[in-house]
């Protein structure tokens, strides 16, 4: 006989759950330059396929910011690292996330899959070459992408992987990357560059660089664990969509080990995860008042679910989550996305804005605020164009 499910801890709306995500991503009340850090750490990383994006992304939260300030973490002060993460995408993380994504995703190397192999004409012992040949080096000394790929052909003594190394954007250097020894340096004009994480950051990385390292299964449920908290109401789909995680199980187990108390809970129709500690919270989530201009591949926006018209209207579905998994800049009105938004034109730019539905009053005013911010971060002048309601 199948062991009864339990009641949902709550039965609670959408809009409670993005209210109390709000709050969590510093956009109900946002935050202080100093705070940089900070928020890359509690939303567990920031995308960073489009860097001007990520950048985007702290402007959107933190009051006062320059894109120098970034740049300044990033670059001078190494207390952010640039690294391919979750879903094989590029991502900003604070040093000691990098670390523990390394160990959480070690039992996971897509590369050794044998249709992955044959399609590059590649060997699981050629992988492990570039693995430890990238190992071996890099260093602290910001290395381009053409420079890396030669030195590990020559390494490896394979001329021949020195084009492949060179294409195909982290399809190869992704594996020693997961394995924590590559993350990216600072640009050399329009080149990307590398660095090796223990050299540039003075602190192990790599597992067999550390004594002991942290269990997978452990690593990847303290992640899922600082994940709940700024994204509650996550179902293990959503769980699995910001991980990467194709199979259940990669979720399923982590879930059983999180290092701290949850609570399943009913979100229109949809069982969900929160923490223990946050079932009252969402169920009193103040409602949020206010206009905000969301970047593209914005967290908010990433971890929404999907085709609910109480979220998102779903006729507009596809014009936000497009193909080759592009995420589209939305407008925020009172904690319902209300429509999207670009820059073009230039120098002197216009914010082109495609409303969905009409506006309470006073809303208009309150976006023009949010382009002056906009503007104040990218030393521009900015325009704003409001389209007619776009329906379809």
């Amino acid at each position: 006989m199948p062991r009864p499910v339990p009641p949902p801890a709550a039965v609670v709306g959408w809009d409670q759950v993005l209210a109390l995500r709000l709050a969590r991503h510093s956009l109900a009340e946002r935050t202080t330059p100093d705070r940089v850090v900070d928020v890359v750490r509690e939303l567990v990383g920031l995308h960073a396929q489009v860097m001007s994006s990520a950048e985007l992304q702290l402007a959107a939260r933190i009051d006062g910011l320059r894109a120098a300030d970034v740049r300044e973490v990033l670059w001078e002060e190494r207390r952010l690292v640039k690294a391919w993460s979750f879903r094989g995408t590029l991502h900003l993380l604070v040093p000691d996330d990098l670390v523990a994504y390394v160990s959480a995703a070690a039992t996971r190397e897509r590369w050794r899959d044998p249709a992955w192999l044959r399609y590059f004409d590649l060997s699981e012992a050629d992988m492990e070459a570039v693995i430890t040949a990238t190992a071996e080096v890099l260093s602290d000394r910001p290395t381009t992408r053409a420079d890396l790929a030669d030195a590990i052909a020559a390494r490896v003594r394979r001329p021949d992987l020195a084009n492949v190394l060179r294409s195909g954007w982290g399809t190869f250097l992704g594996a020693p990357a997961q394995r924590g020894h590559l993350i990216f340096g600072p640009p050399a004009g329009r080149n990307v560059t590398f660095v090796k994480p223990s050299s540039w950051l003075g602190r192990p990385v790599a597992r067999e660089e550390r004594s002991p390292a942290e269990e997978p299964l452990d690593a990847r449920a303290g992640m899922i664990a600082r994940f709940l908290a700024t994204f509650p109401g996550s179902s293990r789909d959503m769980i699995g969509r910001w991980w990467g995680a194709a199979r259940a199980g990669l979720v399923t187990s982590a879930m059983a080990r999180l290092p701290v108390d949850t609570a399943e809970i009913d979100v229109e129709g949809v069982r969900a995860w929160v923490r223990a500690e946050d079932v009252e919270r969402v169920v009193e989530a103040p409602a949020f008042r206010g206009v905000r201009l969301l970047p593209g591949f914005d967290p908010f926006i990433n971890e929404l679910p999907r085709r609910v018209d109480s979220v998102l209207p779903v006729v507009h579905h596809d014009r936000v989550y497009r193909t080759a998994g592009w995420v589209t800049p939305l407008v925020l009105i009172d904690g319902t996305m209300a429509g999207t938004w670009e820059i073009g034109g230039g120098r002197r730019g216009v914010v082109s804005i495609k409303p969905w539905a009409r506006w309470r009053g006073g809303a208009r005013q309150e976006l023009r605020a949010e382009v002056e911010r906009l503007a104040a971060f990218l030393d521009r002048s900015l325009q704003v164009e409001i389209g007619s309601v776009l329906r379809r």
